[in-house]
């Protein structure tokens, strides 16, 4: 069991990790960095004492756990990672006790925190939320571990949902700059719903949280940084969507010019539901023109992101730790009141100069 273990930790659990180490290291240094432990035991106190904010806390934890199950299911679907499904080889009590604990790993983001709440909960005598929380957690282990090892018995299920939504998008003419987008509605939409929803939740939490104390408009901007680094699985998916499926478009007559607005108005399509969200909860002491420049911020974040992935030679170790860096690098700025006009400006200029040297020079490999 031991063994299996460490296999599955050393395959699953520490590319989760590296894949996501620039959206965990922002949220640690928001959550530590930013808001202070005082808050942290008042935000506790009241999801306790609310069952709203609970239900919130809940539903938040399970978005999360399914992200997990999603990324867990897509390296098993990999050809690089076939060789965990002789997983199969072990009796299934010890197998799930596997995948139990693979679960835990990767969700403790949401355990620690959960630890805190059961903690102030036990102290404020408040035992039956405490053993609510306990549950919860327990269900969202058992669960990953159960789809864990759905897939491991089910290697090669039949997709018949992207089917059904190309048989209703085969209906319609496609702009070349909605390609991506009906490609994610079509063969992703889990994923793009649980992007989407994750996003959405972290401009809603930051606009609700803003007017509970002394913040300024760079509360809002480390919002931004979240919300454009979760975007970078769509940067990977936008990739390997274009060199698998759209390898004519390299060697058609088009312009730089044409070519990055096309990736521009894409991702601008993409970001319609959190332009929603700012415009319906944006704080009253924020205007609308600090808005358009968050917006310009978190595109100029994702335009970058997508560019950097044309550059070979470089393993995704050293892209992710650029990424990591650049995050930090990024946050410090913020904290420092530079302009994210300017930020935006030297980002896209950045990501253009990429584009315009790589694009052409890029290659995919397939893992």
């Amino acid at each position: 069991m031991k063994s299996l273990l460490n296999i599955f930790n050393k395959s699953i659990v520490a590319e989760y990790y590296r894949q996501n180490m620039v959206f965990i290291f922002v949220l640690m240094l928001f959550c530590f960095g930013f808001l202070r432990a005082i808050e942290h035991i008042t935000i506790i106190k009241l999801i306790l004492r609310l069952p709203a904010l609970m239900l919130l806390t809940f539903i938040v934890w399970a978005v999360y756990a399914l992200k997990v199950s999603l990324f867990n299911l897509r390296l098993l679907e990999s050809r690089q990672y076939e060789f965990l499904y002789q997983a199969r080889l072990f009796p299934l009590a010890k197998r799930l006790a596997v995948f139990c604990l693979v679960m835990f790993n990767l969700l403790q983001l949401t355990f620690l925190y959960s630890l805190a709440m059961i903690k102030i909960g036990i102290d404020e005598k408040r035992y039956g939320p405490a053993g609510l929380i306990v549950l919860i957690n327990l269900v969202l282990i058992i669960s990953g571990a159960l789809v864990m090892e759905y897939r491991i018995r089910m290697p090669n299920p039949e997709k018949l949902l992207p089917r059904t939504f190309q048989s209703v998008f085969s209906k319609f003419r496609t702009p070349s700059y909605l390609f991506f987008v009906r490609y994610l509605s079509a063969r992703q939409p889990v994923l793009l719903l649980i992007t989407k929803l994750f996003s959405m939740a972290v401009l809603l939490g930051f606009c609700y949280l803003y007017p509970t104390d002394d913040y300024d408009e760079r509360f809002l901007a480390i919002a931004g940084l979240l919300v454009g680094a979760s975007h970078i699985v769509f940067n990977q998916k936008y990739f390997q969507f274009e060199h698998l499926h759209l390898g004519l478009l390299r060697n058609l007559p088009l312009g730089f010019g044409k070519r990055y607005s096309g990736y521009l108005i894409t991702y601008a399509v993409l970001l319609i539901p959190e332009l929603l969200v700012l415009i319906k909860n944006l704080p009253g002491e924020v205007s609308y023109v600090f808005m358009i420049q968050l917006l310009i911020f978190i595109m100029s974040i994702i335009l970058l992101m997508h560019h950097l992935h044309y550059v070979n030679g470089i393993s995704k170790d050293a892209f992710m730790q650029r990424l990591f860096f650049g995050g930090i690098g990024l946050f410090l700025l913020i904290m420092f009141k530079i302009p994210l006009l300017v930020l935006s400006g030297v980002l896209l200029l950045a990501g253009g100069m990429v584009f315009r040297k790589h694009f052409y020079l890029s290659e995919y490999h397939e893992e």
